[in-house]
């Protein structure tokens, strides 16, 4: 049979084109992705240090056969450098319209929970936004707080900062009344903090804002970069991972599945240093819907099933019984009192 020269031009173009692609994303993962971001910790460390959102975002680029590195500067230097195309991306930023202009976001990797620190002399209460009126309120300039924050803005006055390491010194020194500080974050400075009990953090969540990887548009390989991303980022999530890199016992997620919760054991934990789900800072939300099920909020959840190693249970006492055996869980301090031993100690 005869091909057409018409058909067979279109082949070889259809060929070459196939051929060119593949060939820039080859070209693309022999030199390494360079991201930039503020010192933040503890998701960004400073320079020659890995925080937690530098490391997952590198090892999901490495398992995905992309190099990773990542410069320190400051927010302002950081959104230029995207901008400029003088970095690839932006390891760990919070999404907006402005942003989308030049930045392609990936999937949320994580949610920060944006938080009130003040000083602790602090009178008064802060639950919400609008209780930040009449405030002088300690914000970091280009951070996208997000719609809750900013509707709230003109009840309060802006003292402006270059980071949040800078919005907590306003309140130490009383140039400010509350910084907004990742709840994470303040946990991380207020324990390292030399100048012990002088700030507090506030229980009260005042927004979320999910985090993201961020490629400039401006590169050739910003979608198969992002999405490569992602495929290896769930992967992470699936074998425990994530867990292992933000050092929880247990992490809550829903997947990108609406109205399901999965709660996935930390990778290579032995039984011995294994927290139960249920105490006090061994489980880790990573989206708003998976905190408000841990907070006893009303979630439309159907299902909560648990992840071990990359395989599903329906609940814990099932992963668990896998994953180490009912005689390790029944003769463990922790657990014994948890699950049904009578079998085992029928055979004692």
């Amino acid at each position: 049979m005869t091909v057409p020269t018409r058909t067979l031009s279109a082949l070889v173009f259809a060929l070459v084109a196939i051929t060119a692609t593949l060939g820039a994303v080859a070209q693309d993962r022999a030199h390494p992705i360079t991201l930039a971001n503020d010192e933040w910790p503890p998701f960004i460390l400073p320079y020659g240090q890995t925080g937690k959102a530098h490391e997952l975002v590198c090892e999901a680029l490495q398992r995905s056969g992309y190099g990773c590195r990542l410069e320190v500067e400051d927010w302002s230097k950081v959104l230029e450098m995207a901008q400029s195309g003088e970095v690839d991306g932006i390891a760990a930023a919070w999404r907006n319209a402005e942003r989308e202009e030049y930045l392609l976001f990936s999937e949320s990797y994580l949610t920060n929970r944006i938080v009130p620190v003040v000083g602790a002399d602090f009178e008064g209460a802060i639950e919400s936004p609008a209780d930040l009126a009449g405030l002088r309120v300690a914000l970091v300039s280009g951070y996208a707080y997000g719609d809750e924050i900013r509707a709230a803005a003109d009840s309060f006055e802006t003292i402006a900062s270059k980071g949040d390491a800078e919005s907590l010194d306003h309140v130490r020194e009383g140039r400010a009344d509350v910084a907004l500080v990742d709840e994470l974050e303040a946990r991380e400075r207020l324990e390292a903090d030399e100048t012990d009990g002088d700030l507090l953090t506030l229980p009260a969540v005042l927004a979320y804002r999910s985090l993201h990887l961020a490629i400039g548009r401006h590169h050739p390989n910003a979608e198969q970069i992002v999405a490569d991303f992602q495929a290896a980022y769930r992967a992470m999530l699936l074998d425990g991972t994530v867990n292992e890199i933000i050092e929880v016992d247990w992490l809550a997620t829903d997947f990108g599945q609406a109205g399901t919760v999965s709660v996935v054991m930390r990778n290579g934990v032995s039984l011995d240093d294994l927290a139960i789900p249920t105490d006090s800072g061994s489980m880790y939300a990573l989206e708003q819907s998976e905190y408000e099920w841990m907070q006893g909020r009303t979630v439309n959840t159907t299902e909560v099933n648990f992840k071990v190693q990359g395989e599903t249970y329906n609940s814990m006492e099932a992963a668990l019984d896998n994953a180490f055996g009912r005689d390790s869980l029944c003769q463990h301090n922790a657990y014994s009192s948890t699950f049904d031993c009578t079998r085992i100690f029928k055979k004692n």
